[in-house]
């Protein structure tokens, strides 16, 4: 669902590929979260350029407030607890940054706990 604004001089209209991505790049930009695991399917898509950093993530827009669900990777050794819940504030505080939407919910599930080999 795209999100259309009417303004002085004509529409702004931000797609919800926009909102997916912003959310993305919050949700990466938190220490202690890792990459999901790939599946075979997105393991080949990747491999041929698409790569979607809004991966595991769901923004919906109704009565100008976003709803966001959102599924994360937390590294190993990490509190999941905290790791949520700073998801949570760094993605309400990009949505609302970068467009003026008031954030209702952020629901993170952690959904995998990530394991590093060490060789």
């Amino acid at each position: 669902m795209n999100i259309s604004k009417q303004m002085e001089i004509g529409d702004v209209i931000i797609s919800s590929d926009v909102l997916k991505t912003i959310v993305g790049i919050a949700v990466y930009s938190v220490d202690g979260v890792a990459p999901l695991e790939k599946g075979i399917v997105s393991s080949i898509k990747d491999k041929f350029g698409k790569k979607s950093i809004a991966k595991g993530v769901n923004v919906k827009v109704e009565n100008s407030k976003a709803k966001v669900d959102v599924k994360i990777s937390v590294k190993y050794g990490e509190n999941l607890m905290e790791i949520a819940s700073k998801v949570q504030e760094e993605v309400k505080k990009a949505i609302n940054t970068m467009t003026n939407i008031e954030v209702e919910d952020v629901n993170v599930t952690v959904s995998e706990v990530s394991i590093t080999t060490v060789k």
